[in-house]
């Protein structure tokens, strides 16, 4: 309920602002929801901060909040790109925190579990050696 008054606040905030927009850095709107609640909130949250005075960022995981929606027309979509290199430990993720152009390509969670030693043998959905996913024998590139 916190995270909806504050959310709520910015919204209305952006709403009345006549003389200079409000400024607005969400990240991860509804995290906890389940996706079809969080989607339909998430979008109903971002078409209005985007038509009212308002100029902000957002970030998200959910690839299935940027498909079809307003922002299409009202947002510039950018995205932060990981490597694996090796570590003390073992492989490690990093980033170079430079803002590339578009939605993210590459996705990390299997990969991630994967050097942790998680058993995905029992997944349908696998990462192959030449960066595609494979689901039960039907190949598809990753990203």
């Amino acid at each position: 309920m916190a995270e909806l008054r504050r959310l709520k606040g910015v919204v209305d905030a952006a709403l009345v602002a006549r003389e200079r927009p409000v400024l607005y850095l969400l990240d991860e709107i509804m995290q906890g929801t389940n996706t079809a609640e969080r989607q339909i909130a998430s979008r109903a949250v971002l078409d209005q901060l985007t038509s009212a005075n308002a100029i902000g960022a957002i970030s998200s995981h959910d690839l299935g909040l940027l498909s079809g929606s307003p922002l299409d027309e009202r947002s510039t979509k950018a995205h932060f790109a990981e490597q694996f290199e090796d570590g003390r430990e073992g492989p490690e993720m990093t980033f170079d925190y430079r803002l590339r152009p578009g939605i993210a390509t590459s996705t990390n969670a299997l990969k991630l579990m994967e050097i942790l030693g998680f058993d995905l043998g029992t997944s349908s959905l696998t990462m192959r050696d030449d960066d595609t996913w494979e689901r039960r024998g039907a190949v598809a590139k990753r990203g």
